[in-house]
């Protein structure tokens, strides 16, 4: 082969309505309640806003039991609100907060500034170097680097800091506006909440949201979801009297709960005007409503000062307006901006920093603002702001004309943010720059690049659209054809659809001369998709002429790569030497996808010829350097190689944690395509996790390479799918899903079965359902193989599947013989899972033979085997077998069991067991519904035969 939560039970009480969220996923369990519960609120707790008591009673106790609360509603009900009121009732040891806003939130790592900011000053110096200097990199406390930011460092960053404050005092994250946090931001927030396991880290946060929150995966599970609702009519009636004192008639109050529908902001507001204004003389008299809101925002504004209607829409502009930054805009925050502050419209901080009193009047005051006036504040900010990315965006709003001056500004903001790791922002920016190219044919190639920052942020119907533009426009051939292979790799794991591009592409190429190793390589790749083994050799060896011809020494890495792994399986002499050979060359290269395969390739060759060591420390060292650089797309093949050679090496529970992040990120930047992260994630929760969880992921797998077509995949997803039935006890079951990957394998040309063991599993499958023939049959063709490709480390568990076969074919003694000489010949196999494997299978083989002893001591040392390897389903299963191996004809069985048996070994009806026991027709369905249980059986033939066997 080549290189997936949250339930929301409702609850509904009174006026709000709650819901549960809990750990979704099979598997992965709630913290205990004395591993994360924190005494985050306060013995002496702020009053509860007007109409939530309800609300605040249940998050304070969700916090105070140690999980998380998400706040959401729409704008104007109340969570910011409700957010604060339980924010200063904390008592945690550390409070980070952060409030987002739209206007910000095309800046990179602003809500990670807000956060960590303080806490960065005071702890960074506990952090490693490499990852204090990425940090402080995205936190804009030092130069952006030269060489492109490392975006798993600033989470690995990220997470470590969290680690030192958590283990200092408990952590409160508080953020507002989940949705307008920073992609960047989210990105690290979203990973940081999914390691927080055990440590007292919480996270309090509000989202504005009509039907659902949409970033909710920024919250560590467990969480308490609380949607925020209208307040009723006596609810808006306190709060209007607290606001403005007794002054209003019911039938007033009545009016403004009904015109702002119980929006508390909306009520405010129009009781405001009311208040100020005078109560309506009739009935019919209109009320300011909610879609009005503005224009009563537009009339509280116009009583300003024109100054600070000035100030206020450069606040409003700013991404993180402070005193200092308006002083350089040329206004006199203290004088501009007194009014405002009067007037409740602006709060300032300690520290200079200046923030609108509610996020709404934010948004509405820029919406409302003269486009004059807007156009004046981004111009000011854009000659006051050092920052090249804050500087970018400023102007691109204020000169909206082709102008290639400011098009090469934005395209120097788009490399810096990318350094930055913000690929999203690189791609809005190289977007705006490609806008504002007045050369067409300049403007597609910066179209193209702005795919590509897109391609890398995971954007993918953004990164298509803009391939295609670019596509459409290019005058260069170059452009052209790099936006045809853009959107080959923008297929992912389904290339079906991409044979007319990479045509189209290679008659290009061929016609200008340029980029033929490339475009040939591409055709390779999608040859190997339609599984045409002798069209990719032939045509590799062209890419390769092509490559050596322009010198494009990466294009022939991959060449090179491809060529020896390809050849590898046809057993051509030097195959190996030219993997070597490829990886060699990538390390004078800087870091790329090429080189990542070629390192990755030659790696796995290692392993393959069980030079396990040697591969762990490759493939390793590959992860490390792909992590520095910040390649999640290619971070994410590394972890399949990863989790491969974890396996091999015995090493399953550290498998089972790359297998588990290789889904995450295969979900990440391939959510329509996550096969191959899936069908990884189900072989590790085979070996180390849980039979259950494997079949889910297992399933999931086989679904997303049928809708891709991706045969190579798809073949591994029904072996998969074989495997675990087979584990199950369904040899049956599993014969047919298997049998489809062997046809697959078959059609797609000569295999390499180290690459993947399953084909002893196969060959056991078919024999325990009584395909012995067939068994036999598919046993010589993969022993033929591994003999003519030489991969010895296959021997063994194909001599574990000869000797079942013949201990099923009636000789289990010569059978148990002949897997206890295996066993001493490859004593020393470089994979322990094959050995504990061996193990078990003889122990079943001798139970056949009815020598107990030896086969109770050929489990304990599968047991022992498993255990060493961290092999949690395999273990299970093979302590069960002992189990019943102790349990039967022993004490392990009561009196009254030890007599059931024996009747249902006579064929007795349960109405004749009863009768003979003196018991119950349900008392000895109920004794029957336990044997089953205890011996992992269905049926009372089962039972009867295993007891046998025993």
């Amino acid at each position: 082969m080549r290189k997936a939560w949250g339930a929301r039970p409702a609850v509904t009480g009174g006026r709000e309505r709650v819901l549960a969220v809990v750990p979704g996923r099979q598997g992965r369990r709630s913290p205990d309640p004395g591993e994360r519960r924190l005494a985050v609120v306060s013995a002496r707790q702020p009053a509860a806003p007007v109409g939530r008591d309800s609300i605040v009673s249940l998050a304070r106790t969700q916090l105070a039991s140690g999980s998380s609360v998400l706040i959401v509603g729409p704008p104007g009900i109340g969570k910011s609100t409700v957010v604060n009121a339980l924010a200063d009732g904390s008592i945690a040891g550390r409070v980070l907060r952060a409030a987002a806003a739209e206007v910000e939130s095309g800046l990179p790592y602003l809500t990670l500034v807000d956060l960590f900011g303080a806490a960065l000053t005071e702890q960074g110096s506990l952090l490693p170097g490499h990852l204090r200097a990425a940090l402080d990199a995205a936190l804009l406390r030092t130069v952006a680097p030269h060489t492109p930011q490392d975006e798993l460092a600033v989470r690995l960053a990220v997470l470590e800091l969290v680690r030192i404050l958590a283990a200092q005092s408990p952590v409160l994250m508080v953020i507002d506006d989940l949705q307008w946090v920073d992609e960047p931001s989210a990105g690290v927030l979203h990973f940081v909440a999914r390691r927080l396991a055990g440590l007292p880290v919480q996270v309090l946060a509000a989202e504005r949201a009509e039907t659902g929150p949409v970033r909710a995966q920024l919250c560590p599970e467990p969480y308490l979801e609380l949607p925020l609702g209208p307040l009723s009519r006596d609810d808006v009636a306190d709060l209007l009297r607290d606001r403005f004192g007794p002054g209003l008639s019911p039938a007033t109050v009545a009016r403004v709960h009904a015109a702002s529908g119980g929006n508390p902001l909306f009520a405010v507001e129009l009781g405001r005007a009311v208040a100020e204004r005078g109560e309506p003389t009739a009935e019919l008299e209109p009320l300011p409503v909610p879609d009005r809101l503005r224009s009563l925002l537009s009339a509280r504004l116009a009583a300003l000062s024109p100054s600070a209607g000035v100030a206020l829409t450069v606040l409003a502009a700013a991404a993180r307006p402070t005193v200092e930054l308006l002083e350089r805009c040329g206004i006199d925050a203290g004088a501009d901006l007194a009014e405002a502050v009067a007037a409740g419209l602006v709060t300032g901080g300690t520290d200079g920093s200046l923030a609108f009193s509610h996020p709404m009047l934010r948004e509405m005051l820029y919406a409302d603002a003269d486009p004059g006036n807007r156009h004046a504040a981004h111009e000011r900010l854009a000659a006051a702001l050092d920052d090249p990315v804050e500087r970018a965006r400023h102007l691109a709003v204020i000169r909206p004309d082709p102008n290639e001056a400011l098009a090469s500004t934005l395209v120097d903001a788009a490399a810096v943010a990318r350094r930055r790791g913000a690929p999203v922002v690189a791609a809005d920016l190289a977007r705006l720059a490609a806008q504002r190219t007045p050369d067409p044919a300049r403007a597609a190639d910066r179209c193209l690049a702005a795919a590509r920052h897109a391609f890398v942020g995971g954007l993918t119907e953004e990164a298509e659209r803009l391939a295609h533009d670019a596509l459409r426009d290019a005058a260069d051939p170059v452009t052209r054809i790099g936006a045809r292979l853009l959107l080959v790799d923008l297929a992912g794991q389904d290339m079906s659809g991409t044979g007319p591009i990479v045509d189209a592409a290679f008659q290009e190429a061929e016609e200008s001369g340029v980029l033929t190793a490339r475009v040939r390589l591409c055709r390779v790749r999608k040859a190997f998709y339609d599984g045409d083994s002798e069209y990719m050799l032939a045509e590799l060896k062209r890419a390769e002429q092509a490559a050596e011809q322009v010198s494009d020494i990466e294009c022939l890495v991959e060449v090179l790569a491809w060529r020896g792994h390809l050849e590898r399986t046809f057993q051509v002499l030097g195959a190996e030497d030219l993997l070597e050979r490829a990886a060699t060359l990538s390390r004078g290269l800087p870091l790329s996808s090429a080189g990542v395969t070629a390192r990755q390739m030659a790696a796995l060759a290692r392993m393959q010829r069980g030079e396990v060591a040697e591969a762990v420390r490759r493939i390793e060292e590959l992860r490390v350097a792909v992590e520095r650089a910040g390649t999640v797309r290619d971070l994410a093949s590394v972890l399949t190689a990863l989790a491969s050679v974890y396996s091999r090496a015995g090493r399953w529970a550290d498998a089972l944690a790359a297998g588990h992040y290789c889904l995450r990120l295969f979900s990440d930047v391939a959510p329509g395509a996550p096969g191959p992260g899936l069908l990884v994630a189900a072989l590790v929760e085979l070996g180390g996790g849980t039979v259950e969880q494997a079949a889910v992921y297992a399933e999931q797998a086989l679904a997303a390479s049928l809708a891709a077509g991706d045969e190579d995949w798809l073949k591994g997803a029904y072996a998969v799918q074989g495997q675990i039935l087979l584990v199950r006890g369904d040899p049956v079951g599993a014969v047919e899903p298997m049998r489809r990957s062997y046809a697959l394998e078959q059609r797609r040309g000569p295999s390499d079965p180290s690459q993947f063991l399953w084909h002893a599993d196969f060959v056991e499958a078919l024999a325990l359902a009584g395909h012995r023939d067939e068994a036999a049959e598919v046993l010589n063709e993969i022993t033929a193989q591994v003999r003519r490709l030489e991969r010895d480390v296959v021997q063994l568990g194909l001599a574990r599947a000869a000797a079942l076969c013949t201990a099923l074919g009636g000789h289990p003694r010569e059978a148990a013989q002949d897997l206890t000489d295996a066993l001493h010949i490859w004593a020393d196999h470089p994979y322990p899972f094959e050995l504990a494997r061996a193990w078990h299978v003889l122990a079943g083989i001798e139970r056949r033979a009815h020598r107990r002893g030896a086969a109770r001591e050929a489990l304990l040392e599968a047991i022992g085997r498993y255990t060493a390897c961290g092999a949690a389903p395999w273990r299970a299963a093979a302590e069960a077998e002992l189990a019943r191996l102790d349990g039967a004809r022993t004490g392990g069985l009561s009196d009254s069991e030890r007599r059931i048996v024996e009747l249902v070994r006579q064929g007795a009806t349960n109405r004749e067991i009863a009768r003979a026991t003196y018991l119950s027709v349900k008392a000895v369905e109920a004794n029957l519904t336990r044997l089953y249980r205890r011996f992992g059986v269905r049926t009372r033939d089962q039972l009867a035969k295993i007891l046998d066997d025993g």
